[in-house]
């Protein structure tokens, strides 16, 4: 796949709209009465946003 300048903007919205979709879950679960979590915990229990199959999903 070649990086075109269209493919990096889409790319990069993506990334910013999964880390906004986080951050709402964080406060929300923080104003719900949850608590802080250790950064040992936050490494290993990720929750990665799901990838699009892209081209290959048709």
């Amino acid at each position: 796949m070649e990086w075109t300048p269209e493919a990096i903007k889409a790319e990069m919205d993506y990334r910013q709209e999964a880390l906004r979709e986080d951050a709402r879950r964080v406060r929300e679960y923080y104003r719900d009465g949850g608590k802080p979590r250790s950064w040992w915990h936050r490494m290993t229990h990720r929750h990665e946003p799901e990838v699009p199959a892209g081209p290959r999903a048709a």
